[in-house]
C-alpha cells in the first residue's frame, strides 16, 4: 500500500493569502473580494480549528478553482497571453535587433509599433470593464512612472542630439567607417531600456489583475516607451553614416515616435483614471 501523503497545515494568515492570490487572479474584482470577505469569517471563527484547515476547507487554489467562472476564466488567460507575448517579442527584438519576419513587405522597426497597437487598446478595454480601483493610490506607483518617464525622456533626449545631421556629418567625417561612442551608448540605452520596461511591465499587468486595476497605468507607459526604443532601434541598426540618407533620420524618426508618445500617454493617464 502507498503511503499517505501528509497535509502540511496553514496559519489562518497563510492560508487567507493564498486562497486571496488566487482568486484575485481567477475572478472578477467584485466577486473576488466577497469570496475573501467570506473564506476570512469562515477562517477565523473562533471553534476554527487552524491545524485542520486545509482538511475542512480545502487548499486554497482548490478552494479558489471551485469559485471560478470557466468561461470568464479562460477568456482572461486568452488576452493575459496576447499582451504577455507582445511583451516578449518586444524584449526579444530589443535584445537581438532582428525579427525572421516578413509581413507584408513591412520593415521589422515597424513591429514594436503593432504590438503596441493590439495592446494598448486591448489592455484599456479588458481593465476598464473587468478591472476594479482597490483604495487609494499605491505609494510606489506615482515614483515607478516617474522613473519610467525619466529614462525615457532621458534617451530619447540622446537619440535627438546623436540623430542631429551636423552631429552625424562629425561622425562621418572623424571616423569614417567606425561607430561612435555616443551611438553605442545609445543603443545600449534603448536595448536595455527596452528589455527592462518589459519586465516591468510584465509586472504591472500582474499587479493590475490581482491588486489594483491603475498598475495599467505602467504597463502602457512601459509598453509605449519599449514600442518607441525599438522603432529607434531597428532604424539604427540599418544606418549607414557614409550616405546621406541619416541626415534626414532625425525628423524621420521622431515624427513617427512622438504620435506613439502622445497615444501612450493619453492611455497611461486613462488607465488611472
Amino acid at each position: 500500500m502507498g503511503r499517505v501523503k501528509k497535509v502540511k497545515p496553514l496559519t489562518r494568515e497563510q492560508y487567507l493569502k493564498k486562497f486571496s492570490r488566487a482568486v484575485r487572479w481567477r475572478l472578477p474584482p467584485t466577486e473576488a473580494e466577497e469570496a475573501i470577505a467570506d473564506y476570512r469569517e469562515l477562517i477565523f471563527r473562533p471553534e476554527r480549528d487552524e491545524k485542520m484547515l486545509v482538511e475542512e476547507l480545502g487548499e486554497p487554489i482548490h478552494a479558489a478553482n471551485l469559485l471560478t467562472d470557466g468561461t470568464a476564466y479562460r477568456r482572461w488567460l486568452k488576452v493575459f497571453a496576447v499582451l504577455s507575448f507582445g511583451l516578449l517579442l518586444l524584449a526579444k527584438w530589443a535584445w537581438t535587433a532582428h525579427s525572421p519576419l516578413n509581413i507584408m513587405g513591412y520593415g521589422p522597426y515597424w513591429y514594436p509599433v503593432w504590438v503596441m497597437a493590439v495592446s494598448l487598446p486591448l489592455s484599456l478595454y479588458w481593465f476598464r470593464r473587468h478591472g476594479q480601483k482597490n483604495g487609494p493610490l499605491s505609494g510606489w506607483l506615482v515614483p515607478a512612472l516617474a522613473v519610467v518617464l525619466a529614462y525615457g525622456v532621458g534617451t530619447l533626449a540622446w537619440t535627438w542630439y546623436v540623430m542631429e545631421p551636423e552631429v552625424l556629418r562629425n561622425f562621418a567625417e572623424a571616423q569614417p567607417g567606425a561607430i561612435p561612442w555616443q551611438v553605442v551608448l545609445l543603443r545600449e540605452l534603448l536595448v536595455n531600456g527596452s528589455v527592462a520596461f518589459a519586465v516591468i511591465a510584465f509586472v504591472a499587468l500582474l499587479l493590475s489583475k490581482c491588486s489594483d486595476r491603475r498598475w495599467l497605468a505602467l504597463y502602457l507607459l512601459c509598453l509605449t516607451l519599449a514600442a518607441m526604443f525599438g522603432f529607434v532601434e531597428l532604424n539604427l541598426v540599418r544606418m549607414d553614416l557614409s550616405v546621406p540618407g541619416p541626415e534626414v533620420m532625425q525628423s524621420y524618426l521622431f515624427s513617427r515616435i512622438l504620435p506613439l508618445g502622445i497615444v501612450g500617454l493619453i492611455g497611461t493617464g486613462g488607465a488611472l483614471c
